[in-house]
């Protein structure tokens, strides 16, 4: 069962009861009128379903949190035995209805071992149907656990952005305050604005794709002010379905770690080309940014891009498991290239 669809486990519970119901509709169809044998299963579903779903959520979840295993063994059998024991007061009940000729007279309870034989047979049946939902029951606390974990790891993972992207521009606005204080002060107004899509934006679990478009062009518009004529700075949007849903600020790691790393000297000129295309359920993305051909500056630069690299992957492989393919290549021509496709 699929993480995300959790809520639907009670009703793939109640399926499987109603899958057992009809099962044994149809084996005692064999030995009764129709009538009578969908009356009998329908009934000893209807007594099970209580008792078996009081032990498999209520008994087993408090075992499971108070870490007991023993006490929940001995409130297994007994919840079984009792369950066994309604079994065989259906028997009864059933033997006497066709006795007053409510139902024809039958082979559903032809005594064919004694009755301690009758006992062991639905006690056997009930304590494999209780195992059976118990074990449905622990898989499902074990996904729930499972997705908590996930949620946790992955709001840590969005929290490291943040802080990382503020830092970078404060640190750029007080640089210009000194040299070029008008654009700083526009600059400042320009970042509050995507400081608000990513605080607010960031706490949703989808965006449209034409938000985060425009929060990357933002972002870029304000780069390509700071950085005026020392980078050579080429976009493309290819947008066919500007309503698709994805995860905010999954692709702005990408762009900000190109502006951070791109090459720059007063001899040649950096560059930094982005593309992005989406078509039908398929979005990609394509960044190449010049880098340092320098030993030293080509270490120090790959070295300090790697937290966000890492970061950005946990959180492709925890929101888009087998959904995404992601490239990352340094070319021996001086180019640091990512290549991303993602299904939306």
């Amino acid at each position: 069962m699929n993480i995300n669809n959790l809520e639907r486990f009670d009703l793939f519970v109640f399926f499987v009861w109603a899958g057992i119901a009809i099962v044994l509709s149809v084996q005692f169809s064999e030995r009764a009128s129709t009538l009578e044998a969908v009356a009998f299963a329908f009934t000893s579903v209807l007594v099970f379903y209580p008792f078996s779903t009081y032990l498999s959520t209520v008994l087993l979840k408090k075992a499971i949190k108070e870490n007991r295993v023993l006490p929940f063994i001995i409130q297994f059998c007994l919840v079984s035995m009792l369950m066994a024991g309604f079994v065989l007061g259906l028997y009864i009940v059933f033997s006497y209805l066709e006795d007053i000729n409510v139902f024809p007279k039958s082979r559903l309870f032809e005594n064919s071992g004694g009755m301690h034989r009758d006992i062991l047979g639905a006690l056997a049946a009930v304590s494999l149907i209780n195992f059976g939902f118990c074990g449905l029951r622990f898989f499902e606390e074990n996904l729930r656990l499972h997705k908590v974990i996930i949620e946790t790891e992955l709001q840590v993972l969005q929290a490291q952005i943040t802080p990382h992207f503020m830092f970078n521009v404060l640190n750029h606005v007080n640089t210009l305050i000194k040299k070029e204080p008008d654009l700083a002060s526009n600059l400042l107004l320009q970042y509050t604005e995507i400081l608000r899509y990513q605080l607010y934006a960031g706490q949703q679990p989808l965006i449209s794709l034409q938000q985060e478009v425009n929060f990357l062009k933002n972002f870029i518009a304000i780069e390509q002010v700071r950085w005026k004529n020392t980078l050579n700075i080429r976009s493309s949007w290819d947008v066919e379905e500007d309503d698709k849903k994805l995860s905010p600020l999954l692709l702005i790691t990408f762009i900000e770690n190109a502006f951070k790393h791109v090459s720059r000297s007063i001899s040649q000129q950096g560059f930094i080309h982005i593309a992005l295309i989406q078509k039908d359920h398929l979005l990609i993305l394509k960044v190449e940014n010049s880098t340092y051909t320098d030993q030293y500056e080509q270490a120090k630069s790959l070295s300090s891009s790697g937290l966000g690299l890492e970061n950005i992957k946990k959180r492709l492989e925890i929101l888009y498991p087998n959904k995404h393919v992601l490239k990352v290549s340094k070319q021996q021509e001086g180019i640091f290239h990512i290549h991303l496709e993602l299904t939306v």
